[in-house]
């Protein structure tokens, strides 16, 4: 089998009942679904995630990976240890609740001749109570690093070898956001595009909490020393 031109990366936690909704519409959106590989990374789930995973592996139309992880670690290590196994020359990722449709991410591997990294910034957003919290932390992000991360969802599309390049230490949500502030703080070429938000299928959320939001501030802080060390 030929290595893969596109890699995309599913972190699931108790997702079993919309995963197969999701790699159906990853299937749906790529011109040739043998060329993709699709790292299906079950966070710890303790529901048949994994097994639907399984199950999904043995059926699809794409080059499809199973990480299992033992114990839930949070978004951002489920998208490390997806990423770390990826073998397409271009990442991205679809979180497996279905609230992103791949077919308005994938235009992004287009404008990677002339950048170096695609955002996707989010179309809607729903959750009065998240906005607000939203434009604290986005106050912040533009004070301590100058970039804006309004509507930011967390979905890059970024060549692998770039990806490997940027030394990611975070392994919380703060993931997709420390690769939107490296890109920057090394001036790479970034552009963004939008993608809309949907209501998840099944369940709820598990990234947005207060815990969350005070391991996100602190992150911010001890990174933005980080960069300074670094300089």
């Amino acid at each position: 089998m030929s290595r893969p031109t596109l890699t995309v990366v599913v972190p699931a936690f108790n997702e079993a009942e919309s995963l197969p909704h999701t790699l159906a519409a990853i299937e749906r959106a790529v011109p040739v679904p043998a060329e993709v590989e699709a790292v299906l990374v079950d966070d710890g789930s303790t529901d048949e995630t994994l097994a639907v995973m399984r199950q999904l592996a043995s059926s699809s139309a794409l080059q499809v990976q199973v990480l299992a992880r033992p114990a839930n670690g949070g978004l951002g290590a489920a998208l490390a240890s997806g990423c770390a196994a990826a073998t397409g020359d271009v990442v991205t990722w679809i979180p497996g609740d279905g609230e992103y449709d791949l077919a308005e991410v994938l235009p992004g591997i287009q404008l990677l001749g002339e950048h170096d990294v695609v955002l996707v910034r989010r179309i809607l957003r729903g959750q009065a109570a998240r906005n607000f919290v939203s434009t604290i932390m986005y106050a912040m992000i533009r004070v301590l690093f100058g970039f804006d991360a309004r509507r930011y969802c967390g979905i890059f599309v970024i060549p692998r070898e770039r990806l490997t390049s940027l030394g990611i230490r975070s392994r919380d949500v703060f993931f997709t956001l420390e690769l939107a502030l490296r890109c920057s703080h090394r001036n790479d070429r970034i552009v963004d595009i939008e993608a809309e938000w949907r209501p998840r299928r099944a369940g709820r959320s598990k990234v947005f909490n207060v815990r969350t939001v005070i391991r996100n501030v602190g992150e911010l802080v001890a990174f933005r020393r980080q960069l300074w060390r670094e300089d």
